[in-house]
């Protein structure tokens, strides 16, 4: 029951997340701004990000603005083992991974954030997400549990997010106009 809700959830989120995406071309800078006025990270953290793909809140300007302050940053491969982050620069060439989205090179050394920037389709006030049901975030957070911050436009809120036991529960939502804790 269940997974038949999310798959109905998941086509219309996507549609919502279309249209805010196309009203707020900004929200990347925005989600910079509020990011650093809320997290005061170690400087030996290691940020997980995401190349953002579709309708996707776009943080890339946070990623290069954590790379110019002296972080490091990873992005994500998935791989026959599931998700695994490799160390990234602005620089560093990106290939098209499995799924078509842009990855390091796998010969990049793979790391494990101490933060992990996780991307929404839809979440609820008590920080259950909506992914695309492929469960790769998931399982790797059971595996290397880490601070996590789900990204996302705050039009992307719904009341209630359905969630099952596997389900991981984020520790923050940031959007372009705020935070969840």
């Amino acid at each position: 029951m269940l997974a038949s809700q999310k798959k109905l959830l998941r086509c219309s989120m996507k549609e919502k997340r279309g249209l805010l995406f196309q009203q707020d071309p900004e929200a990347g800078n925005k989600l910079t701004t509020l990011f650093f006025q809320n997290f005061d990270l170690p400087r030996q953290s290691i940020v997980g990000g995401y190349w953002p793909i579709g309708s996707e809140l776009d943080v890339r300007p946070l990623l290069k603005a954590l790379l110019n302050e002296k972080f490091r940053c990873a992005l994500p491969c998935v791989s026959h083992q599931g998700l695994e982050f490799h160390l990234w620069t602005d620089s560093a060439p990106l290939v098209e991974g499995q799924f078509k989205i842009l990855e390091p090179l796998a010969n990049s050394p793979v790391v494990v954030p101490s933060v992990l920037l996780v991307p929404l389709l839809a979440f609820d006030k008590r920080r259950h997400r909506l992914g695309y049901g492929k469960g790769h975030f998931d399982r790797y957070l059971h595996q290397h549990p880490t601070l996590t911050i789900g990204i996302g436009f705050r039009g992307q809120e719904i009341e209630e997010v359905p969630a099952e036991a596997h389900d991981f529960i984020l520790d923050y939502i940031l959007t372009e106009e705020g935070i969840i804790y």
